[in-house]
């Protein structure tokens, strides 16, 4: 990814007209307390905890229409306030909301399958977010094929 943004950022202003956001990936700090320390509410969020090990967060605004995973400290603390726990309607799940997309959509992780959605045009109903069939997409069936997902969203911004 680290490849890719060097190329991404050369010569952006000029191809697209305007000054590119701040598009990077940050890595964690080594040697503080790791996820399960700071957040032992995490302890079930799955590869979600291998992730945050290794990156604090993603911000990619200028790839599609935005790619924004969350630093764990925003996804613990907004789970079940301003982040939904729970996905009703078309699904019934209990997910982690770890980031979202400049159009709107948020990706959750299942905490019973592991899939990857992206819900769009629901509605948070206390700590649940009320999704119709056109309101949830599959992204990914895991983590990792989520990030796949983004890392080809890159390849293609970058070509």
């Amino acid at each position: 990814m680290t490849d890719l943004s060097s190329k991404f950022m050369r010569d952006f202003e000029e191809r697209n007209g305007y000054e590119p956001g701040e598009n990077c990936v940050v890595e964690a700090a080594v040697g503080g307390p790791g996820v399960p320390q700071r957040h032992p509410a995490a302890r079930d969020y799955g590869d979600l905890l291998d992730f945050y090990a290794r990156i604090e967060k993603v911000t990619l605004p200028d790839v599609g229409n935005g790619f924004f995973v969350d630093s764990v400290d925003d996804v613990v603390e907004g789970r079940g306030d301003w982040q939904p726990a729970e996905v009703r309607g078309a699904v019934i799940d209990s997910v982690v909301a770890f980031g979202s997309d400049g159009g709107g959509g948020l990706f959750a992780v299942s905490l019973t399958s592991g899939k990857v959605y992206r819900l769009s045009g629901g509605s948070m109903e206390g700590a649940a977010y009320e999704v119709g069939e056109s309101n949830v997409e599959v992204i990914a069936g895991d983590l990792w094929g989520f990030l796949q997902y983004l890392h080809g969203e890159f390849l293609r911004a970058v070509r």
